[in-house]
């Protein structure tokens, strides 16, 4: 688990250029290397009418949000991630709720699993 982060950061590495393509802008941060006892990354990806955070700590741990930006209304979920799989679970339940469910219509995510495929 303690990869898990890693891995987040890594996949909106790799694809952050086809999202922002496909209309969805994102960043990345980690926490800082300060003798924290838990580390994490903070994924954030942004439509015209919505915004999504996915955080996930070494532990496990993940919070995912989802705000309507026209209604105020936040979807929030808690997580306990133990595999690469469950992570991009996560990744995909986070851009499907941003994007009101078209990135699954489409593939977007099938193929970026498909790319992203850890072994």
């Amino acid at each position: 688990m303690k990869e898990l982060p890693q891995m987040l950061q890594a996949w909106f590495t790799e694809n952050e250029e086809r999202l922002r393509s496909c209309g969805v802008t994102g960043d990345i941060q980690r926490s800082p290397d300060d003798g924290r006892s838990k580390t994490s990354a903070r994924m954030t990806v942004e439509t015209d009418g919505c915004v999504a955070m996915l955080i996930v700590w070494d532990s496990g741990e993940a919070e995912l949000e989802c705000g309507d930006l026209a209604s105020g209304q936040v979807q929030q979920e808690h997580r306990d991630l133990r595999t690469p799989g469950e992570l991009f679970d996560a990744i995909e339940t986070v851009l499907a709720r941003v994007s009101d469910g078209r990135w699954m219509a489409t593939g977007f995510i099938h193929g970026l699993w498909d790319q992203a495929r850890i072994p």
